[in-house]
């Protein structure tokens, strides 16, 4: 198994709205880590903690998620060889401690503290990382929320997706940019991006890339035939 990997553009666009410290971390773990990872979560919406503590998957409506001040990360690894990640595969305890001395050690390269959830004595959480209350106090109110990251917290998965749509001006897959400068280099890379990464993609990343490529198609068709004539 080869060692470090290149975030996606879907575990980047997860990354918007979280501390640049914690970012930092995440990066440079993907950097030097043998075993690959996905990030599940960055910034949370308030109407989605408040689910999360009232089916009791979460404790408190003071979570680090809501201001950006932790990830959920889920190590990929193929238990079984088949070319796919169960849900059994993707929450198996054993691959998150395989996966935690790689972001311990990223933490250390980049000079930020970290806590993970899977050393909590209770409620042990593995996917969870966070930056530790001590040096990073802020607590994470309604309130408070709009000094910490520049806008309050996102009150449903609505209004944080068109902010995250807003904050991204091109669509990056790896390195391949859907970028109109350049259609026939981005065509011809769209195939082997997708196939790299089709286990990231959500089926909503999935259409928007299929229009784009429909576009970038019919702009580079028109190219073509330009310079037929």
């Amino acid at each position: 198994m080869g060692t470090g990997f290149i975030l996606s553009a879907r575990d980047e666009r997860l990354l918007i709205g979280v501390h640049p410290d914690l970012v930092k971390v995440i990066r440079r773990a993907a950097e030097i880590s043998p075993v690959r990872f996905r990030v599940t979560e960055g910034t949370r919406t308030l109407s989605k903690q408040r689910q999360l503590v009232a089916s009791g998957a979460s404790k408190t409506m003071n979570s680090r998620h809501i201001t950006g001040h932790a990830v959920d990360l889920t190590p990929l690894i193929d238990l079984n060889h088949d070319g796919k990640f169960s849900t059994k595969e993707l929450y198996h305890w054993p691959s998150y401690y395989k996966l935690a001395p790689y972001l311990k050690q990223a933490a250390k390269d980049v000079g930020v503290s970290i806590e993970w959830g899977g050393d909590w004595r209770t409620f042990k959480d593995g996917p969870h990382w966070q930056l530790p209350w001590k040096k990073y106090p802020a607590k994470h109110t309604a309130s408070q929320a709009a000094s910490l990251m520049g806008h309050a917290p996102y009150q449903d998965e609505t209004e944080k997706q068109a902010a995250v749509r807003d904050s991204v001006p091109t669509v990056a897959l790896g390195g391949a940019a859907l970028n109109e400068a350049n259609p026939l280099e981005a065509l011809s890379n769209m195939s082997n991006v997708l196939t790299d990464q089709q286990a990231e993609l959500s089926s909503g990343d999935v259409i928007r890339v299929l229009i784009a490529a429909c576009i970038i198609g019919v702009t580079a068709y028109a190219i073509w035939r330009r310079f037929k004539r």
